[in-house]
């Protein structure tokens, strides 16, 4: 499971990174911040370059973007971008825009992304530097470093403080997620839409119109299964999993069920996922009684589904009655999924049809195909 914790700033950690703010401050105000030297590439840097280019000649800058935040203003076509969540940096190479640093990958994968995203960090041009950007409170100075004119956080490895993002945006500005989604409703944490996030990250960097090509693609991806699928209109799923000896499932906005629902599925039947997820002691295990079908990420944990089918309500739960337990048993499959990029989205959708044609055709003695990446 990758578990989001809520940490704000330590008190040396802060008093730390603002004198490093300070001396930057005082030495160069082009930088905002942090003039530290850091290691680039040269397609990062030409790839900024030529993007600037672009956005000069369309007027894209400056631009104001209406975050969660605030107003974040953007006053030239960034050239030394800075991620650090888990996907920003492959939302940013489907816009051909080459980071100069990213985070370290989780699954521990070079160029702190799967293989799922690999052509479009190489047509992109990005060679990042991987780091570590502070799992429990930012590390400012370790950001400043790369002297950053963006800093991009739209899905955050933690809750971002107010704190940390004035701290931040003392380096250079700071994008969070979008305050509302396009229908004019607030956003919340880890359960923004791709073609939102997709479309800020365009505004933020002189790429709207590649944006938008983006959405139209993936949304014909989507459209194309679920055409092909009229019977899984309304059938009940989940994204679940074992943690701490609880199954839990995921918030109906999370990307996965996200994924799910784009697809025709109703991922809303389950009660008490207003927050980012539900755990499920095994007496009320029942709450998932009803569903049609549910996906079982258990890639990280090889016991977790001999520990899910042992709780003594699993068998009773109609997806066990219908065979419509999908059980995610693959690393870079989980790894994608839990990207939700558009190259993830398209690597995650050759291995999801099958498994949904077979978990959601009723028929309990139908086996569902357990995806394995071969490379």
């Amino acid at each position: 499971m990758h578990q989001r914790i809520n940490r704000g700033l330590t008190a040396v950690s802060v008093a730390a990174a603002a004198a490093l703010l300070l001396s930057a401050c005082s030495s160069d105000s082009d930088t905002d911040d942090n003039a530290s030297t850091a290691p680039t590439t040269e397609a990062s840097a030409s790839a900024g370059a030529s993007a600037d280019a672009t956005a000069d000649a369309t007027g894209a800058f400056p631009v104001t973007l209406d975050t969660v935040m605030g107003d974040v203003t953007i006053d030239a076509q960034p050239e030394r971008i800075v991620t650090l969540g888990s996907h920003e940096h492959e939302y940013l190479y489907s816009l051909g825009v080459a980071p100069v640093a990213v985070p370290v990958s989780w699954q521990g994968y070079e160029n702190g992304t799967g293989p799922w995203a690999d052509a479009d960090r190489i047509a992109a041009g990005a060679e990042p530097e991987v780091f570590e950007p502070g799992a429990t409170a930012y590390d400012a100075e370790a950001i400043a470093a790369f002297d950053p004119d963006l800093i991009v956080a739209t899905y955050p490895n933690h809750e971002m403080s107010q704190e940390e993002f004035d701290l931040l945006s003392g380096i250079a500005p700071v994008v969070t997620r979008p305050a509302t989604d396009s229908d004019g409703n607030a956003t919340v944490e880890w359960g923004v839409t791709l073609a939102d996030e997709l479309t800020l990250l365009g505004e933020a960097t002189g790429t709207s119109d590649k944006a938008a090509e983006v959405i139209a693609d993936i949304d014909a991806e989507f459209a194309a299964v679920k055409d092909a699928h009229p019977d899984w209109a309304g059938k009940t799923s989940q994204v679940g999993g074992y943690y701490e000896g609880q199954a839990f499932v995921y918030a109906a906005s999370d990307t996965r069920n996200q994924f799910l629902a784009n697809l025709g599925l109703d991922v809303a039947s389950v009660e008490g996922t207003d927050a980012a997820w539900l755990q499920i002691s095994a007496e009320k295990l029942d709450v998932l009684g009803d569903l049609d079908s549910v996906v079982w990420q258990v890639a990280t944990d090889p016991t977790a589904k001999d520990s899910l089918e042992g709780l003594p309500l699993f068998p009773s739960l109609t997806s066990t009655e219908v065979g419509g337990n999908m059980w995610l048993t693959d690393s870079v499959l989980e790894g994608a999924y839990f990207a939700n990029s558009p190259s993830a989205i398209k690597y995650s959708l050759d291995a999801f049809v099958p498994m949904l044609e077979a978990a959601l055709d009723g028929d309990p003695a139908t086996e569902v195909p357990v995806y394995s990446d071969a490379s």
